[in-house]
């Protein structure tokens, strides 16, 4: 199906502005005698089209007033454009091609002006003037037969608009049109710069439709090594990679570096849809960077045209995913043994907030799924997970993840009641599934703990039907769900990943990844702030751990190990280290108090010590009274009544200790003794 390209003049413009030509639509605002003398009409209008495009042209007034470099409709040549253009279906308009006679414009007057109307422009190398240089990464060569060709000796040059007007093209059309719209190939010059990056070839809500359920077969994101082919070439730019992929059949991988240094590696496909970029790790089309580094374009082995079920079932079979590395818990999770199968259930926080029915339930749920399942445990349905199980929850997620890349499942996690927004969160920036308890339609308060469950995608789309209990069936709809793709981060060093997948309060564990491979963890440091994690302090804790091994000071180091090591009784060692670190300088003495601060986040978040150590930080560097009194109070909810004890005696102790800091100690001492 070609789908209309017929614009709604109607609605949007005189029909004396707009004249049909036999390639497109020629649009003016010049009399009918002037515009039939207009000889750019007739040099413009006689060249040859590219397939399966409308070409539109502009009259001189048009032309001119494109270049003034302002909005459009502010004055009447533009305006007449402006109301041309606001007329364009957005699916129509990922089909339209501008053409202007250069009459001495440089291509980068061209780039301004489709940037303007945020269409492609179409313009004959040979009239071009001299001018700035424009990204190469926006041009699409096409030769004299109007098939995309290489950029370097092309007849014609596209330059693509830094917003395409169609960006988001079939976004919102229903399922049956987008059927209608696979019938025939897509336009094969297609480069849609966004917010994002930039997507090559078939719209992406095309592409999720035609190829999702065939790429979901590979279920791992492709690297570099799957690239094996012919011998591979390095392409200058975007358009010389569809140039590559004009001829149908062809099948290619595509490998991108990014400025950051990540490489993505994707599926280049030429079939019946028309020219494809497909990620397998996202189940659709493939998300590049705008400024790539390199493009490395490597043509598969076997014969062209073969279906991508068959490419992916080869892919598979030269690279079989890899063992699921052992997922780690820190002290706040908890297994729950799944029948005799060796796998448990994680659970975040005490096993005893929840039923023995429900313990029943979901471990003979989990039982009938390959995906690993992790709970929530909160006692009462309408109290959400708290910022400690959150940061617990997302330190394993991010474990999973890892697997995820190497070809394993996803984990499915369940929690009773309403998912509240920070749980929202934190699953869709991994793109993983939930079963939950949704609040019932009447609104209120519902304490009812038998609501039905239901499934969803990390988009918050709902997958299954309403269950009273947890079951495998309700399980595998969740673990089946594919969510909106999301970014992964970048990918980690595996000597990182090691030390950063042991629980940080795992003082033995730690100690020993250290001993192995300390060096060369304090040199990957910077690379944890790229990982891509939601909670942007997840890792504060590990990051601590490094700097303070790199301080050499023996004192804070034992006293960082005593209180990672020291569990229900941590609070009793944070003031430990306070005496010889007000010995130092100040520079020296607010890195230390800083790298303690960082330890008490993440899995831990252990409030209490955080707001003390960060009252005593900044009372040292002369913050006023109001200032520490807020700073305690704010962290109110981790200093319960019965738990302040035996920080108020420490804080004494200190005053007692340090005579010159007495009075900072004891107004600490008061805030914590009064906190409301």
């Amino acid at each position: 199906m070609d789908l209309p390209i017929a614009i709604r003049h109607s609605d949007a413009i005189c029909i004396d502005h707009m004249l049909p030509t036999s390639t497109g639509a020629h649009v003016h605002t010049e009399s009918i005698s002037t515009r039939n003398r207009d000889p750019r009409l007739r040099r413009t209008t006689g060249l040859p089209a590219m397939e399966r495009y409308a070409y539109l042209t502009f009259g001189k007034e048009i032309q001119d007033a494109l270049g003034s470099g302002t909005r459009l409709g502010g004055d009447r040549a533009q305006a007449v454009l402006y109301q041309f253009l606001r007329g364009v279906p957005i699916e129509s308009a990922d089909r339209y091609v501008v053409r202007l006679d250069p009459d001495g414009l440089s291509l980068s007057d061209v780039a301004a002006r489709a940037d303007l109307i945020g269409l492609p422009i179409e313009v004959p190398r040979a009239g071009l003037a001299p001018g700035a240089p424009v990204d190469p990464h926006r041009l699409i060569g096409v030769d004299g037969g109007m098939r995309p060709a290489p950029v370097d000796g092309a007849e014609f040059l596209r330059v693509m608009p830094i917003r395409h007007r169609a960006a988001d093209a079939y976004a919102a059309v229903p399922a049956e049109m987008l059927d209608l719209a696979l019938r025939t190939p897509y336009p094969g010059a297609r480069l849609v710069l966004d917010d994002d990056g930039v997507r090559l070839g078939l719209p992406a809500p095309l592409a999720r439709h035609a190829y999702a359920d065939t790429l979901r077969t590979l279920s791992r994101p492709l690297r570099p090594a799957d690239a094996v082919g012919a011998p591979p070439t390095e392409i200058t730019g975007y358009g010389d990679l569809l140039a590559a992929m004009a001829t149908p059949g062809t099948r290619a991988f595509v490998t991108v570096l990014a400025p950051s240094g990540a490489e993505t590696t994707v599926l280049a496909l030429h079939d019946a849809h028309g020219v494809s970029f497909l990620d397998p790790g996202t189940g659709g089309a493939a998300l590049l960077p705008a400024a790539p580094e390199r493009i490395t374009f490597t043509p598969a082995a076997g014969e062209p045209g073969l279906s991508l079920a068959d490419w992916l079932a080869e892919i598979r079979a030269a690279r079989p995913a890899a063992a699921a590395r052992p997922v780690n818990r820190s002290s706040a999770i908890h297994a729950l043994p799944v029948g005799g199968t060796g796998r448990t259930v994680d659970v975040i926080g005490s096993p005893g907030a929840l039923t023995a029915r429900f313990h029943s339930e979901i471990t003979a749920a989990a039982e009938g799924v390959d995906a690993p399942v992790v709970v929530i445990a909160t006692d009462r349905q309408q109290r959400g997970p708290s910022r400690r199980q959150l940061a617990n929850l997302e330190w394993q997620l991010f474990q999973h993840r890892q697997n995820q890349l190497a070809g394993g499942d996803p984990p499915i996690v369940v929690i009773h009641g309403e998912a509240p927004s920070g749980l929202r969160e934190l699953l869709g920036g991994y793109d993983f599934a939930m079963v939950h308890q949704p609040r019932t339609s009447g609104g209120g308060l519902n304490l009812n703990l038998d609501n039905l469950w239901s499934a969803r995608d990390a988009a918050g789309n709902t997958v299954s039907a309403p269950a009273p209990t947890i079951t495998a069936d309700l399980l595998r709809k969740a673990g089946t769900a594919r969510p909106a793709p999301t970014p992964a981060g970048e990918p980690a060093d595996e000597r990182l990943l090691s030390f950063l997948s042991t629980p940080v309060d795992d003082v033995a564990a730690i100690k020993s990844v250290l001993d192995e491979q300390g060096s060369a963890l304090k040199s990957l440091l910077p690379q944890i702030g790229t990982l891509g994690v939601v909670q942007k302090d997840l890792f504060a804790a590990w990051e601590a751990i490094l700097r303070i091994e790199e301080r050499g000071d023996a004192a804070l180091s034992g006293a960082a190990f005593g209180y990672l090591g020291a569990g229900d009784a941590r609070n009793t060692m944070s003031l430990s280290v306070v005496p010889s670190l007000l010995e130092k300088d100040s520079e020296t003495r607010g890195g230390a108090f800083d790298d303690l601060i960082d330890l008490t986040k993440g899995p831990l978040d252990d409030g209490a010590s955080r707001a003390i150590l960060d009252g005593i930080r900044r009372g040292l560097a002369g913050a006023p009274d109001q200032e520490l009194k807020q700073l305690i109070y704010q962290h109110s909810v981790y200093l319960p009544e019965r738990g302040r004890t035996d920080w108020i005696r420490q804080l004494r102790d200190l005053a007692g200790e340090k005579p010159e800091n007495t009075a900072l100690f004891e107004k600490i001492a008061l805030y914590v003794e009064t906190c409301p």
